[in-house]
């Protein structure tokens, strides 16, 4: 293959990159303005509560000198479903929620813990859960075993 000689008149092709650099580094600066330096969501804390014996969570300070109130939740064939705040055992969805409500009076700042047994259906699990929220309280977060916690 032949190279045309350059004629005399015609000067030599030069390429201009200025333009190309500049876009480059704005192309640079909105990448690194839109970047995010979080953690990973899978190291961020939860606000699931191990089941079993009472295991200190890491809380924010604000919440460390509050009791949280632990709604258990257990069925049972002959019975139905049974709940138990703090070791205390109700017969009845409304005993729970008249419970929760004059807890929210001492303090409407608590957290609710619900520990619900494996073989309870879920919507008695949300009913304690909507009982929470009606009386005002809202800070609720729900226990799980260690088995359930693994990726």
């Amino acid at each position: 293959m032949k190279l045309k000689k350059l004629r005399e008149g015609n000067p030599p092709i030069e390429l201009n990159l200025t333009s190309m650099i500049d876009v480059i580094f704005l192309l640079l600066i909105f990448f690194v303005c839109t970047s995010s330096f979080d953690e990973p969501e899978k190291n961020l804390p939860t606000k699931l509560a191990t089941q079993g014996p009472a295991q200190e969570r890491q809380r924010p300070q604000e919440e460390r000198d509050l009791e949280d109130i632990v709604v258990q939740i257990n069925a049972d064939p002959s019975t139905g479903v049974q709940y138990a705040i703090d070791g205390k055992n109700y017969a009845s969805l409304s005993e729970v929620e008249e419970t929760l409500d004059a807890l929210r009076e001492i303090d409407p700042n608590s957290p609710v813990v619900l520990d619900p047994d494996k073989s309870v259906p879920i919507e008695n699990v949300l009913d304690v859960y909507d009982a929470s929220r009606r009386v005002g309280l809202g800070k609720i977060s729900f226990t799980a075993s260690p088995s359930s916690l693994a990726l």
